[in-house]
């Protein structure tokens, strides 16, 4: 029985690590001409929460507003 609970104990806080993986992040503006610009930013061996915070930091580099979104 012993056994048994451990084992559950030790699957069980396995999935609860979080997984790392690579992430697309896609940001669009506009460009002075009024083109719309689109750039596609991969962010690299991160969890989910991580790489949401990392792509909107994106979406203001201090001369353009940019609009990103993790795919």
């Amino acid at each position: 029985m012993k056994k048994l609970i451990l084992g559950v104990s030790a699957i069980a806080l396995l999935s609860l690590a979080s997984c790392k993986k690579d992430y697309n992040c896609e940001c669009t503006y506009q460009d002075t001409g009024s083109m719309t610009i689109t750039e596609n930013k991969t962010v690299k061996n991160s969890s989910l929460d991580d790489a949401k915070k990392t792509c909107d930091g994106y979406e203001s580099d201090g001369f353009v507003t940019k609009t990103c979104t993790l795919l």
